[in-house]
């Protein structure tokens, strides 16, 4: 069976007397574009007859009638109703035909007279009888006031003709073929009309009733048009009894009468609604830009917030992904630029690298760089601090787990980090404080390429390539028996030493310069650079910076802040918001020195000594080449004798 869109359209046609000869000689010629069904019928017959087939199912898209019987038909059904109406040439046609049967003129048309009759009468100076009628009343009395007037021959519609020969006069029929035709054309063209248009309103209907969004459509006097169920739920009432009332009286909180009455949309406020907080729409429709309505969107202010959090969830920096290049490593020092050379050249390599330094200078920086500058580049990285966590939530974080393999494990068990970087870097950070057990399984997965879940029986085989960083000496741990020596040649394979700030000390201006536009550019004082620089960088010598790169961009985050306000503050702000800046000066005046030692008291040099002698594992050589200056010279400072 056809749907209704695909069918044809279907065209009842009523008539009475003359006109339904004309419909079934027309009729025919339509038979490809409707389905046209006539009957000899009118008024209260033809309205019952109407009535009574649509409340069995009967489709009917558009009725067609003539005069009076045409205009009771629209007053008492829904269904559109097309009038046959006469021409201009149908009038001047049937006049012709009266005038040659009497010179006694008479037209009775339904309505007001066609215009062309005035033009016909004016032109050839005749005297033409005029009546129009309403109802079949009127009609009776019309003619009969023109039959006491001596009229001979009654031009009209079936009806005007059917009483004038009752009445012993001639009748001529108005209508023709051509304006039957034209009524049914019209007809036609209403149905395709009107099912494109019920085909629109249905997809709309179809889309809008799967919204969560609630939304109201309204006339130009704000009665309801259309609704969505999510509206419904809103105003608290069934769709068919919200239709054709108007929105204000059902919910005054999202009236559209202003926005009827301005034609300007009112975005994204706050109305509540009972116990709903709802953010509201409310837009102007128009029509090849004139008015025809409003409609108002609800959405439930609750639902926002869910799709707040989800959107910022969504939006989230991603893990296992590395974004620091070896081209972000800033300085242009020998020691910096041999580290950054070496780290370059092993990126080639798919070989286990170990990254050393002291806290606070740029491991996770070298080691992402190396992850980026190898073929590995696009697939994940994975870092992890084995200092962080505690042993056994360390190896459930490393190498997974499977259900049941503890309390509160995962249904389902759980990857570890080792799975997670499969095929990418894994970045063992502080491995020297790896406890013991955790080396023995950890020199396992580097020599078997495999990792075994806590709880599994089966190995997992995983790709990755390994950087491992510390700042402890493990040789001098491996000696004291706190780390594995087969562990520790693993990882050693490539190793990657980063200089301490004190080594190079020529990087310190273009390590601030650089530090200090990115933190001004967070506190919107970009312009505060020059003055900012020229406060602070002839200082920078002053501190020994045992804290490295990290000390200095906790330092320059502080000076950011003060530049950050409206005015340049005053050096006693400065000295006591960064009191490293105001230190003793060395005696050369440029904190120029090997090692950092020269211009720091005596207590503070031999703090330091003893920091970077333990960083080197005890070992004398390293300290010494470390600090710049001869072991003859480290020794006599290490007794105190110089």
């Amino acid at each position: 069976m056809l749907g209704r869109r695909d069918r044809k359209p279907i065209v009842w046609a009523f008539s009475l007397s003359r006109l339904n000869g004309l419909l079934a000689q027309v009729v025919p010629e339509f038979a490809g574009a409707a389905e046209i069904r006539i009957f000899h019928q009118g008024f209260e017959a033809a309205v019952e007859l109407a009535t009574d087939a649509m409340r069995g199912g009967e489709e009917v898209d558009v009725f067609v009638s003539a005069g009076a019987n045409g205009a009771y038909i629209k007053r008492h059904l829904q269904v559109p109703v097309v009038s046959i109406t006469p021409t201009g040439f149908d009038v001047l046609r049937a006049l012709a035909v009266a005038r040659r049967l009497s010179a006694r003129v008479g037209i009775v048309t339904f309505g007001r007279p066609p215009e062309e009759l005035e033009q016909f009468k004016d032109l050839y100076g005749l005297h033409i009888e005029q009546r129009a009628y309403e109802t079949l009343a009127d009609a009776e009395n019309a003619v009969r006031d023109l039959t006491s007037r001596g009229i001979e021959v009654v031009v009209g519609p079936s009806a005007i003709t059917d009483i004038a020969e009752r009445l012993g006069k001639k009748g001529v029929f108005l209508h023709s073929q051509s304006a039957v035709r034209d009524a049914l054309n019209r007809a036609i063209e209403i149905a395709r009309v009107a099912r494109a248009d019920a085909a629109r309103r249905a997809r709309v209907d179809a889309i809008l009733s799967h919204l969560d969004e609630a939304v109201a459509a309204v006339d130009l006097e704000e009665r309801i048009e259309s609704l969505n169920p999510s509206m419904s739920r809103v105003l608290g009432i069934p769709p068919e009894r919200a239709i054709g009332r108007r929105l204000s009286e059902l919910a005054p909180e999202l009236a559209l009468t202003r926005v009827l009455e301005t034609n300007q949309a009112e975005l994204e406020q706050i109305a509540k609604v009972g116990a709903r907080t709802v953010v509201t729409n409310r837009i102007p429709l128009r029509d090849q830009g004139a008015p025809t309505g409003a409609v108002v969107t609800c959405t439930d202010a609750s639902a926002i917030e869910r799709a707040d959090r989800s959107l910022r969830s969504q939006h989230r920096p991603r893990r296992f992904v590395a974004t620091h290049a070896l081209a972000d490593v800033v300085g242009d020092s020998p020691a910096i630029h041999r580290a950054r050379t070496l780290a370059s050249r092993f990126a080639r390599t798919d070989a286990t690298v170990l990254v050393t330094g002291a806290s606070g200078t740029g491991k996770e920086l070298f080691a992402q760089g190396i992850h980026l500058a190898s073929v590995r580049r696009d697939r994940p990285f994975v870092a992890v601090n084995c200092a962080a966590l505690p042993e056994t939530l360390l190896e459930s974080e490393l190498f997974g787990y499977e259900e049941g393999a503890f309390t509160g494990s995962r249904r389902g068990g759980k990857p570890g980090l080792f799975e997670a970087a499969h095929t990418g870097t894994i970045f063992l950070d502080e491995i020297g404080d790896m406890p013991s057990p955790l080396q023995t399984r950890l020199l396992r997965v580097l020599q078997q390429r495999e990792v075994l879940r806590l709880g599994g029986s089966d190995p997992t085989p995983v790709d990755v390539r390994v950087v491992a960083a510390t700042n402890h000496n493990l040789e001098a741990r491996v000696a004291q028996g706190s780390f594995r020596e087969d562990l520790y040649y693993r990882l050693a394979i490539l190793r990657v030493h980063l200089p301490a700030l004190s080594e190079r000390r020529e990087d310190l201006p273009l390590l601030a310069e650089h530090l200090l536009r990115s933190a001004l550019a967070r506190h919107g004082a970009s312009g505060a650079l020059d003055s900012a620089l020229a406060a602070i960088e002839p200082r920078l010598g002053v501190h020994s910076w045992p804290g490295n790169v990290r000390e200095l961009e906790n330092v320059v985050e502080r000076i950011a802040v003060l530049f950050a306000g409206a005015q340049e503050p005053p050096e006693e702000e400065l000295r006591s918001v960064v009191p490293e800046l105001f230190g003793r000066r060395t005696r050369r005046g440029d904190g120029h020195g090997a090692g950092d030692l020269r211009g720091m008291r005596q207590a503070d040099e031999r703090a330091h000594i003893q920091r970077v002698l333990a960083e080197c594992g005890g070992s004398q050589v390293e300290a010494a080449r470390r600090l710049g200056i001869g072991r003859t010279t480290l020794w006599r400072k290490l007794k105190g004798e110089a």
